[in-house]
């Protein structure tokens, strides 16, 4: 049963989705008996707390969960928590930060504070959002589920334990597929704008040619509105002019080929550049690395 006070919260914005750095700190896989506790406390940094089996009950602030198998409790450093096993359990803990420059992980243990029941129970949790590429703030959850999402976390574990060559990158990627994980299980559960049909026939038709040099007045025609009106609805609903939508859907189609093992110069070819050179001068502009480079 989850129990969410009727007071005010403090905004906490992360940073643009497309700019993290997530770096872990620390993962494993523990089983606890029935009764263990950790808290009341507060972390140096963010946790993800998943349940693989038994039943727990997580406090953050004046809120309460009830945490079954498969449910992910996550909480960072702005708030009082405390976790107590109803019977024995099983889980997964990954301690993280959201934006660090080093991917070196920095173990919380000696960070991490105990307090009083009394600043628990008066502290409220904070909304965690993360700006997407539109501007616009996404709140992240603090109890989720999200069916299919283990397998990464098993993966994040086993980099972290196993610290193999590269284990430290290869960290920082599995949590950006985590994090990008929930913000889209997040946003697949909100209604459909209705702005967002307004614009569909356009990117429906960027999507199966994008190597047709679609002009803003072609697509606003399929749309059926005025040029001026449908620049200013496609900015809103995808945070790109048409224009830079449809650069953008030829660079992740060119990822893809490119990765498929195709020559640069049918990819240039089948996304509509007139030559390979201006193919890799686009694709660096867009990406930072040369085609070649992107491959390897």
């Amino acid at each position: 049963m989850f129990q969410d006070p009727p007071h005010s919260r403090t905004d906490i914005v992360l940073g643009e989705i497309d700019d993290l750095q997530p770096t872990v700190n620390f993962a494993s896989q523990a089983e606890v008996p029935a009764a263990e506790q950790w808290g009341p406390r507060i972390i140096p940094d963010y946790q993800l707390f998943f349940l693989l089996s038994g039943e727990a009950e997580i406090s953050i602030g004046q809120e309460q969960y009830k945490l079954a198998a498969g449910d992910i409790a996550l909480y960072g450093p702005h708030c009082p928590h405390r976790i107590i096993t109803r019977t024995g359990v099983i889980f997964i803990g990954i301690h993280f930060a959201y934006r660090h420059l080093s991917p070196e992980p920095v173990h919380p243990a000696f960070s991490i504070e105990a307090c009083s029941e009394e600043r628990l129970e008066a502290s409220i949790r904070p909304s965690y959002k993360l700006e997407l590429p539109n501007k616009e703030l996404l709140e992240l959850p603090p109890f989720f589920t999200i069916p299919g999402i283990k397998p990464i976390l098993m993966r994040i574990v086993q980099e972290y334990l196993n610290e193999q060559p590269g284990y430290r990158i290869v960290l920082r990627s599995l949590m950006t597929e985590l994090i990008t994980t929930l913000v889209r299980n997040q946003l697949s559960k909100r209604p459909r704008s209705p702005d967002q049909d307004k614009i569909d026939p356009a990117l429906q038709a960027i999507n199966k040619e994008p190597e047709k040099n679609w002009t803003v007045n072609e697509l606003a025609a399929l749309c059926g509105y005025h040029v001026n009106y449908f620049s200013s609805l496609f900015r809103k609903c995808t945070g790109d002019s048409p224009k830079q939508y449809l650069i953008n859907e030829r660079i992740r189609k060119a990822k893809y080929y490119l990765l498929s093992g195709e020559k640069m110069e049918l990819i240039a070819e089948r996304l509509g550049y007139a030559s390979v050179h201006y193919f890799s001068r686009n694709f660096k502009e867009e990406t930072g690395l040369t085609p070649t480079e992107f491959k390897q």
